[in-house]
């Protein structure tokens, strides 16, 4: 035990120091927006917009520098300038925060379960498949043209990996894997902790906060992926997506729940959420959709409420924020995606670029339908899963199979909605009342159609399924309105602990309560797999895993899918990027 507490000490310490980083600068999109540190929900909220706008600014950067060091400092002299800026209002925050000694002691559980965890070897196939590949590129060099073309997965567009390249300093330089995910894991949870703590806390239904029962329901997926030694020690694009859809919920709530046309302080819950959104797009594809259906419904609200009534000047500086939050993160993104590949999205051939570097058109139909397939059938032939639907009864049982990321909560929305008819036939609220509409579903719902005809597997959904679960929770709880609120309240913490009490069991099934010490000061490292050299037409030298199609941390350029007419650019300048060299060039 006493081995663990170096390790284990050493991730709480960096997660606290990266947390005041990010919040530190996320003062900067406070006061930006008219909105002064304070404790609770706006200190968390700090966090995840100055980690939006380090994103932002990352992405800018990249296109001249590697994420390095110096960005690192950069950063943390620009957030300790912030925070000391804010020196009066931060000590009445921590006045304030050592007041909630059962927040504390939660999140003091919580850090240490988690920091425990963090110590597990990286075990997540996509990680080794590409995510490690991806941050040792952008940690090594300036963005390349047409990386996609030496690995077509490191083609996708990606803001997190920035993310997780920045982190990758220190003494955590070549292990930032280690500390990256869990951070953003464990300030959600702080998040879902205090919704909890003061959904627990509203005597009457009045007191309390929509997005506070939406938060709690969440907390036992997030536990969930803490089951498994390197649960969350990965860099997958998913759980950040997971991260971001929970947020953009509850942000949603709040919009429905408390924005009036009412001058500056309402436009907040506007302006947080459309950063949110906008941030969610740059990190994974698959969230498009759902962001711009929360974005439409957001939209249809705010002009329902009158927002086109309000005064010029009041709807410029409600719309302006927006307009350049999304210059700032969307553009620089887009061009991204035409510097990797030669498309402005790809996978998408739509947007295709007249590079020398772009992935060849048969190349992106080939990797369309091979997604395509392996959503409905991993490994199945794309001419016969794709004219059929011969594929669903196998998908159905991966489907049930799934118990925690797709079949307890889909059990959950049925009764939830159940309870939630049920409770607005017997008795409809009294006209005035704040009520909460089953229209909020609408975005859930819309991603999920879209889901399921296009890649329908459930890691692109994990948090559409548990976001409609608590959703439709919070619609049951509030329709029944009638019964006291107390006994509401005890509901859903029943709820909750219920699905807890199934996590507890699974880390119990698989024998894997605590993490012990590894061997790398503390630490289970994945072990690096052999490699061959694999020489192109060009005489470009690639590495190439044996026995294996993951890279893991193998020296650059690793691809696990060698060709002959892959090629530098410029001879032996990696930097400038590779292409495909036509048949013509070839012959």
């Amino acid at each position: 035990m006493l081995d663990l507490i170096a390790p284990m000490g050493s991730v709480l310490l960096s997660w606290l120091l990266l947390f005041l980083l990010f919040s530190g600068l996320g003062i900067a999109v406070l006061k930006a927006l008219g909105k002064p540190l304070a404790a609770g929900w706006i200190w968390l909220d700090s966090f995840w917009l100055g980690w939006a706008l380090a994103l932002g600014v990352m992405q800018v950067w990249h296109f001249f520098f590697p994420v390095n060091d110096t960005l690192v400092f950069l950063f943390a002299l620009s957030a300790a300038l912030l925070l000391s800026g804010q020196s009066r209002n931060l000590w009445g925050v921590l006045h304030r925060l050592a007041r909630e000694k059962a927040f504390l002691i939660l999140l003091a559980m919580l850090g240490l379960w988690m920091s425990n965890r963090a110590l597990g070897m990286p075990i997540g196939y996509d990680t080794g498949f590409r995510d490690i590949q991806a941050v040792i590129w952008i940690d090594a060099f300036p963005i390349i043209p047409g990386l996609g073309n030496l690995f077509s997965s490191l083609a996708f567009n990606h803001s997190v990996y920035l993310y997780d390249a920045l982190l990758d300093t220190s003494i955590w330089s070549g292990r930032s894997i280690y500390i990256a995910t869990g951070l953003l894991l464990l300030v959600y949870l702080a998040y879902a902790v205090g919704g909890a703590l003061q959904l627990l806390r509203s005597g009457v239904e009045a007191e309390a906060r929509w997005s506070s029962i939406v938060a709690s329901v969440t907390i036992p997926f997030i536990l969930f992926q803490t089951v498994r030694w390197g649960g969350i020690t990965h860099f997958l694009t998913d759980t950040a997506v997971d991260l971001i859809g929970f947020l953009t919920l509850i942000y949603l709530l709040d919009f429905l729940q408390y924005w009036r046309p009412a001058g500056d302080s309402s436009d907040y819950f506007i302006h947080r959420l459309a950063i949110v959104i906008l941030t969610g797009f740059t990190i994974k594809q698959s969230f498009v959709v759902y962001g711009f259906a929360t974005a439409l419904l957001a939209i249809i609200v705010w002009i329902r409420r009158g927002g086109l009534g309000m005064k010029a000047a009041e709807v410029w500086r409600t719309v302006l924020p927006v307009a350049l939050a999304a210059l700032a993160l969307l553009l620089p993104w887009l061009a991204r995606g035409v510097v990797t590949s030669g498309y402005v999205a790809y996978p998408q051939s739509i947007g295709r670029i007249d590079v020398d570097w772009a992935i060849p058109a048969d190349q992106v139909e080939i990797r369309q339908r091979t997604l395509a397939t392996n959503t409905r059938l991993r490994g199945g032939d794309p001419a016969v899963v794709l004219a059929s639907w011969d594929w669903l009864g196998p998908w159905l049982h991966d489907f049930v199979r799934n118990v925690f990321p797709t079949l307890l909560p889909t059990c959950v929305s049925a009764i939830a909605l159940a309870l939630y008819i049920t409770g607005i036939r017997k008795k409809r609220p009294e006209r005035g009342a704040p009520a909460l509409s089953w229209w909020a579903l609408l975005p859930l719902m819309i991603m999920l159609a879209f889901w399921f005809v296009t890649v329908p597997e459930d890691k692109y959904v994990r948090y559409v399924f548990w976001g409609f679960a608590a959703l439709s929770t919070t619609l049951a709880a509030l329709a029944w309105h009638w019964i006291a609120w107390r006994r509401r309240v005890l509901a859903i913490f029943a709820l909750v602990l219920i699905c807890l009490a199934y996590v507890v069991f699974l880390i119990i099934r698989h024998e894997e309560i605590l993490v012990p010490a590894g061997p790398h000061d503390g630490f289970h490292a994945h072990f690096r797999p052999e490699y061959d050299q694999f020489e192109t037409d060009d005489g470009l030298i690639l590495h190439v895993p044996i026995g294996m199609n993951q890279c893991w941390s193998i020296p650059l350029p690793c691809t696990p899918y060698p060709h002959t007419a892959i090629s530098a650019r410029v001879p032996g300048e990696p930097r400038h990027g590779f292409r495909i060299k036509p048949k013509k060039e070839s012959d």
